[in-house]
């Protein structure tokens, strides 16, 4: 009797190895023994981040100062960026991508179109791809975290053109799916994570921690973004997802994905990062621009 009381109490603690508690009460015998109600708390009722922006911002000016500059100008922005993020917008390239009218088509738009966003300042964000509507910009702190901003291309009726690549009568059953969601992006973001149980597993296989909804400014419209803070067996996530759909169904959407590796990063870490970086992201995300035309450049 008394080793199996041994064995009762440190079930708990084997199985709550698997998840992380910064965000509140964990139940330790998720999917492992869910007849032992047993549980690890570790409520974080604030988190600094003041602190943690002030950490994140001293570490970038160290690592942008250490690096060689053509000239004094670029390390001087440098510099200002890192006590400042935001201004990698003010000190970043304007992009137009024009979609002709054969192209603006696969988007759902009879006639062309122009895309208009800033692309950071490169000492901070580097271009990964532009590719199938969707252009990536990547950053990785030192200490291992990764940052990943997300601009997609607006798209007509929820994409139910040949962008999808899928049949005609696919695509048009999923555009039907989507019919009680057009001008009303509120209910379409909290359809998103209906599914998604805070303190359990999705089907996905990741544990959720956290969920958030908020207004937000996406393409320049009064849209909403959520939040899901999350990790799997490999990684530790928190995941902003942007999206307006307008009242004629064109979507406007991006994301920003902060992630690490468990065996190097914590949510603290990541929490940190997404308090220095957001207003950035923000700033990026909300002055983005489609504008609709009769031709494109390359017609």
């Amino acid at each position: 009797m008394k080793k199996l009381l041994i064995i009762l109490l440190f079930i708990p603690v084997i199985s709550f190895g698997q998840y992380s508690s910064y965000y509140g009460r964990v139940d330790a015998n998720v999917n492992v023994n869910k007849t032992v109600n047993s549980y690890v708390s570790k409520t974080v009722t604030t988190i600094d981040y003041g602190a943690l922006r002030l950490a994140n911002a001293q570490r970038e000016k160290n690592r942008l100062e250490s690096l060689q500059y053509s000239d004094n100008r670029k390390k001087n922005q440098a510099i200002e960026i890192a006590l400042n993020p935001k201004k990698a917008y003010d000190y970043g390239i304007p992009q137009t991508q024009v979609f002709n009218t054969s192209f603006a088509k696969s988007y759902g738009f009879k006639k062309g179109a122009t895309l208009s966003w800033v692309q950071p300042n490169e000492s901070l964000f580097n271009l990964t791809s532009i590719k199938g509507g969707v252009i990536l910009y990547r950053n990785e702190s030192e200490d291992g975290v990764v940052t990943e901003l997300e601009v997609y291309a607006p798209i007509y009726k929820f994409g139910a053109t040949s962008i999808l690549k899928k049949p005609k009568k696919e695509r048009k059953e999923f555009y039907k799916s989507m019919q009680p969601y057009i001008g009303k992006t509120e209910k379409y973001v909290k359809a998103q994570f209906k599914n998604l149980i805070v303190g359990e597993k999705s089907e996905g296989g990741e544990f959720t921690h956290k969920i958030d909804i908020n207004r937000a400014k996406v393409w320049g419209n009064e849209g909403f973004s959520w939040s899901w803070f999350y990790e799997d067996d490999y990684e530790y996530v928190i995941k902003d997802n942007f999206k307006y759909i307008s009242p004629e169904g064109v979507e406007f959407g991006a994301g920003v994905r902060y992630r690490g590796d468990k065996d190097e990063v914590t949510f603290e870490m990541l929490e940190g990062r997404r308090s220095y970086l957001k207003k950035l992201c923000n700033q990026i995300i909300a002055t983005s621009r489609l504008t609709l035309g009769k031709k494109g450049l390359n017609d």
